[in-house]
């Protein structure tokens, strides 16, 4: 269908937009640094009103419909680390700062050791033999001795040679093979947005400029 008005103009800002971000490969120039500031901006708007919003949903409507008085203590502590912002009383802040990293370490040690660590040595342990099938099972003896040869590939307290140096070498490899699987996920990730920048480049051409219908 035809764009109207609204539609043509929210069309060209988008099309302007990815056009001027597009001009820092050339170079840095003034449209690319205006269209980065737009984002930025727009960004900081939408999280503080986001979390401004989730502080009264979650911290001051419960206190009067539910009675929740105790949430006036992360209140309280949130408003206070805005003393950061005076140099004569920024020590109030440090207040916040110790309670939040206090139940930030707290929460990390009850999860992430059990979950993150544990969990992830009881998995690699028990997969050759959770595999349903041949290849399954295959798998997971692969994923052990990967496993097994990765960590040697950080032993320093002996010299690489012998068997420990073709562990340490084969270690290197599945290492390897790890970072350029990430790697890939990464530029398959920039090429999707890339993909999607140049739909609303085409959209605008095709839509706006020649008039056709999409």
């Amino acid at each position: 269908m035809a764009l109207g008005f609204w539609d043509a103009l929210y069309a060209f800002i988008q099309f302007a937009m990815v056009l001027s971000v597009w001009s820092y490969l050339y170079k840095d120039n003034i449209f690319s640094r205006i269209s980065a500031q737009i984002v930025i901006s727009i960004s900081t708007i939408h999280f503080f009103m986001w979390n401004l919003q989730q502080v009264y949903v979650m911290g001051v409507a419960p206190i009067f419909s539910e009675g929740r008085i105790l949430n006036i203590i992360p209140i309280v502590l949130g408003i206070l680390v805005y003393f950061r912002i005076s140099k004569k009383y920024a020590w109030i802040s440090t207040y916040s700062y110790a309670v939040m990293l206090g139940l930030g370490t707290g929460a990390v040690l009850t999860t992430l050791i059990p979950t993150s660590i544990i969990g992830l040595i009881v998995s690699t342990v028990e997969a050759p033999f959770q595999g349903t099938s041949i290849v399954e099972q295959a798998s997971g003896i692969l994923l052990f001795i990967g496993v097994i040869l990765s960590m040697t590939h950080w032993l320093f307290t002996r010299e690489a040679k012998g068997m420990m140096g073709y562990a340490m070498k084969i270690g290197r490899i599945f290492l390897m093979t790890s970072i350029g699987l990430l790697y890939a996920q990464d530029v398959l990730w920039s090429q999707s947005l890339f993909v999607g920048a140049s739909e609303i480049v085409l959209k605008f051409i095709r839509a706006v400029i020649l008039g056709q219908e999409i």
